[in-house]
């Protein structure tokens, strides 16, 4: 896209979006810049800042020895990065997020090490939350607001530890990622579009991160380590049926707009298909999330997705709680399944998927 295109393209969202003239400059500053460039002025902004970063922290924590030195001096570098994401162009945005980033992190680490508390992780998670929270609020750069959001939801999976709990935990965020892209078109254009977007991405890289969690630990505990761990059936039974419903129901609300007998075929053979994968959790929750991606038009997550639906096929394949040939079978029979879906769409709808 050339500069005129993104000009016309600004014309044509300014009002909708609310962007100032401030924003307008900033997105058209970058337009002609090729990506090698921009690759060279981040490297370059990151050195600078670990050299800055180096000779801010060690007179500060010299001049106020313990943690008052190292606490002033992750609030000037916040500050410091909080500044830097106002200027335009890659090279400040990049030095700004070193610095954010840094600052943030001697804050947590000041703090949590105040808390004298026995579980070190476990109090930087307490501190991190609230923190990484209130600086998701604040208006700057997008990529910052992504890794806020990602401490955040971060910060929750430490505190609720390893267990079920964990796994619900990343069901729900699967689900909420999920509702998320399917109604993106209804928030795209609100006042908080760009925090909402921080948290989507967020949620969708969490969730497919604890779906390996749910992948091996689940089948682990029910099999092994079941006496260890105690929680209600009900509890087990939703994670069970927990990937596979997300995926029924984000082709429920995609297919809505159909006629009845093809909704009926479609989920009646998804049905067929989550009995022959119900044993991979994560390949359910890379295809419903990669359904929900690609229905809202993200070009990068209809990338990722499906390489994280890979991996979990890889790793259902090569995992040793069933015989290889019991998981050979089964793939086979899923493969034939899904090319049968396919003819069978085709006759229905008379166009090719």
């Amino acid at each position: 896209m050339n500069k005129a295109e993104v000009q016309t393209l600004l014309d044509q969202i300014q009002r909708p979006a609310g962007l100032s003239q401030e924003q307008r400059e900033r997105l058209s500053a970058g337009v002609d810049s090729p990506w090698w460039l921009s690759v060279l002025l981040g490297l370059a902004a990151w050195v600078s800042s670990l050299f800055l970063i180096g000779s801010l922290v060690g007179p500060s924590v010299l001049l106020l020895d313990g943690p008052a030195g190292m606490g002033l001096a992750g609030m000037l570098m916040l500050c410091a990065g909080m500044w830097l994401f106002g200027r335009p162009g890659v090279f400040p945005e990049q030095m700004g997020l070193a610095f954010a980033l840094g600052g943030q992190g001697l804050l947590v680490y000041v703090l949590a090490d105040a808390m004298a508390a026995s579980d070190e992780l476990r109090s930087a998670a307490i501190v991190c939350l609230p923190l990484s929270a209130g600086l998701l609020l604040a208006p700057r750069s997008m990529l910052f607001r992504r890794l806020c959001a990602l401490l955040v939801f971060a910060s929750i999976a430490v505190l609720l530890g390893s267990g079920p709990g964990l796994t619900l935990y990343g069901l729900l965020l699967a689900c909420m990622a999920i509702v998320s892209w399917l109604l993106r078109s209804s928030w795209v254009s609100a006042r908080y579009a760009l925090h909402l977007r921080a948290l989507t991405d967020a949620a969708t890289l969490m969730a497919l991160l604890l779906a390996l969690y749910g992948h091996q630990g689940l089948l682990d505990v029910m099999s092994q380590h079941t006496s260890a761990i105690t929680a209600p059936a009900g509890v087990w039974l939703l994670i069970h049926l927990g990937p596979g419903s997300l995926l029924l129901l984000t082709l429920g609300w995609l297919l809505r707009s159909e006629a009845v007998r093809t909704r009926i075929a479609v989920l009646l053979a998804a049905g067929l298909l989550l009995l022959l994968t119900y044993q991979a959790p994560g390949l359910l929750i890379s295809c419903a999330l990669g359904l929900a991606v690609y229905h809202a038009g993200s070009r990068s997550w209809s990338v990722l997705v499906p390489a994280f639906a890979l991996f979990y096929l890889a790793e259902f394949y090569y995992s040793l709680h069933i015989s290889l040939l019991h998981k050979s079978l089964l793939l086979c029979a899923s493969g034939l399944s899904l090319l049968a879906i396919r003819q069978g769409l085709k006759s229905l709808l008379w166009r090719p998927l």
